[in-house]
């Protein structure tokens, strides 16, 4: 489900009702420069007009960092105990309508984007707009499932491989409130290369997602980064409870230590 055209659907949003009007275009926060590595950012965006949130943009340096939360109106975003890899909101990766938010705000309401980058540099955010009128601001309690964005499955080292056997570690998230389970977006934050790393289990709740044998199916990570235009096939689409967990388990086939972070961005229905 396209979550951008279930936004404008929600607010009857039109382009003959755009047409004329004071355009928001995008909201953002003043360029952070020169973070150091690991070092904790705050992003605050103050709007001036009533509008809806689209397409989130988060875009770094590298692209290499995790964002521990997303609040709109000092509400979260995030549906899990754990981080979500910067990647899954950078502004050149595919599924961009999956990025909007969908919730309308009113004058002088926040979006606060926290997080912290891998190896430091610039950081900066932007959230697409879809004017409305300030009658037509929803309550949070009347667009509960858009506040339902992101799940994060957390970062975590992967050991290298040793006397052939490769290293493996997992993932692991636990969900804080029910909701649908969308696209799947994995991220290298290492130097060693994509292809020397497979994605060999992910079980949601305790079923297996991958379809192949047990212990002989690999993935490679690739397929999974915020660059697969596969979006399709990297969306679960599958609804969980609170408590629920996410465990997505990564080899390791270089001699170098990995490291790995992911998120999933979520449907837009109960």
């Amino acid at each position: 489900m396209d979550r951008q055209l279930v936004a404008k659907a929600t607010h009857s949003i039109t382009l003959r009702q755009k047409v004329g009007t004071a355009q928001n275009l995008y909201l953002g926060d003043a360029l952070i420069r020169g973070l150091g590595a690991g070092v904790p950012f705050v992003q605050t965006a103050t709007i001036q007009r009533p509008a809806v949130l689209q397409t989130m943009n988060i875009d770094s340096t590298d692209g290499q960092g995790d964002i521990t939360d997303i609040t709109v109106s000092g509400l979260s975003l995030f549906v899990s105990d754990q981080s979500a890899c910067l990647a899954a909101f950078q502004s050149n990766s595919f599924g961009a309508k999956q990025r909007s938010i969908g919730c309308s705000i009113s004058n002088n309401q926040t979006v606060v984007v926290q997080g912290s980058l891998v190896a430091g540099g610039n950081v900066g955010m932007s959230v697409g707009l879809d004017p409305i009128k300030a009658e037509d601001v929803k309550s949070p309690a009347a667009q509960a499932t858009s506040y339902d964005f992101i799940f994060g499955c957390g970062t975590t080292a992967v050991p290298p491989i040793a006397a052939g056997v490769p290293g493996t570690a997992t993932l692991i998230a636990t969900s804080t409130r029910p909701c649908t389970l969308g696209q799947l977006i994995l991220a290298n934050h290492s130097a060693i290369p994509d292809d020397d790393l497979v994605v060999d289990s992910v079980r949601v709740a305790g079923l297996q997602m991958l379809a192949g044998a047990t212990a002989t199916q690999q993935i490679p990570l690739a397929a999974l980064n915020n660059r697969s235009s596969d979006i399709a096939c990297l969306r679960l689409s599958y609804p969980i409870e609170s408590n629920a967990r996410v465990e997505i388990q990564i080899r390791n086939f270089n001699a170098a230590a990995a490291q790995v972070s992911g998120a999933i961005l979520i449907e837009p229905w109960k």
